[in-house]
């Protein structure tokens, strides 16, 4: 991780934090004002971007290491316009999305009252790019009152996300290998799980859902291995060119939800895999005209706060509780 940290000029201030009365025939402990706290190259600036899941989260973990509490943290965060916020956390942090944007980028404003002394907070930020082929960086300026009421300024150096279009060449391996290649070292593996509306309710439905699955897949170059007809799941292996890594794919169709699973070495080349699956399979369902009327009728099947896959698609109203965070929400 980068860090930064600011310089502060000594200046001297007026609040008092704490004062000890000392008792007669005792040793006084050590007595000291806010003001008098040095938290010159104290606070300081940490972050970075790495692939989580099927996402890219951006981590920004503001220290406090004096001894004295920084207030009025203000942090702002610049993103290119092609990626955009999935989730955050923790869910409680003031965030706010300003429309005086720059052009080309998008801001994201975020507010913590007060960081206490010798403590820190880390607020992660989850995106999904919307395009591939696409570069450019994310900047972070976090501003906040010192000690000596001085607003003081850390700035990220900027770190550039870049996605890469996807260029697939096939390749085949026996199906037996499917499971040696899961459990080779390094591997990732990433799962979008997408529900639609009223619709995956008919056999004949389920496996027109199913062919468009295998179609997407195979016009993206990959392989087929295996596939299952009667329990609607397909494998498919292929090499990325780039990278050159190799790629499985899982497309099936499951607890009225349409599911892509990849597994790869490259964590880096399966999120805008899923992307462009995902993307191509709603522009599918949508042309088709008779399942649905707009993209906005085909949900993300997964905790809105942790990310965490569900294992059915709910009915319509009907809340679900995420197993991993616990927490109780209704999907549409």
């Amino acid at each position: 991780m980068v860090k930064k940290g600011k310089k502060e000029k000594k200046i001297h201030g007026l609040v008092l934090l704490k004062t000890e009365t000392v008792q007669e025939n005792s040793i006084p402990e050590r007595i000291y004002k806010v003001e008098d706290v040095d938290q010159k190259n104290k606070i300081k600036l940490y972050f970075n971007l790495v692939p989580s899941g099927s996402l890219y989260r951006y981590s920004i973990l503001l220290v406090n290491e004096s001894l004295a509490p920084i207030t009025e943290v203000k942090i702002k965060v610049k993103i290119p316009i092609f990626l955009e916020l999935t989730r955050y956390s923790p869910t409680k942090i003031d965030i706010s999305f300003p429309s005086n944007n720059e052009k080309g980028f998008n801001l994201i404003n975020m507010e913590i009252d007060e960081l206490n002394e010798k403590s820190r907070t880390q607020l992660n930020l989850y995106f999904t790019p919307d395009s591939l082929d696409k570069k450019g960086p994310i900047i972070t300026v976090i501003t906040y009152v010192n000690n000596k009421d001085f607003v003081r300024v850390i700035n990220s150096e900027p770190i550039e996300i870049i996605i890469n279009p996807l260029n697939v060449q096939p390749k085949i391996i026996a199906s037996t290998e499917i499971s040696n290649f899961l459990k080779m070292e390094g591997i990732k593996k990433v799962i979008k799980s997408l529900g639609i509306a009223n619709v995956i309710e008919s056999d004949t439905t389920r496996n027109l859902l199913f062919n468009h699955v295998n179609l997407i897949l195979q016009q993206h170059e990959f392989q087929l291995i295996a596939i299952d007809n009667e329990k609607r799941v397909a494998w498919y292996y292929g090499t990325d060119l780039e990278s050159r890594k190799d790629i499985l794919v899982i497309g099936q169709i499951i607890s009225n939800k349409v599911e892509f699973l990849a597994a790869s070495q490259n964590h880096q080349i399966l999120i805008p895999l899923l992307i462009i699956l995902s993307k191509e399979f709603k522009n599918h369902i949508m042309n088709i005209g008779d399942i649905i009327s707009s993209v906005d009728q085909i949900y993300d099947v997964e905790c809105k706060f942790c990310g965490t896959v569900f294992p059915y698609f709910p009915k319509k109203g009907v809340s679900i509780e995420c197993k991993n965070c616990h927490k109780e929400q209704v999907l549409w």
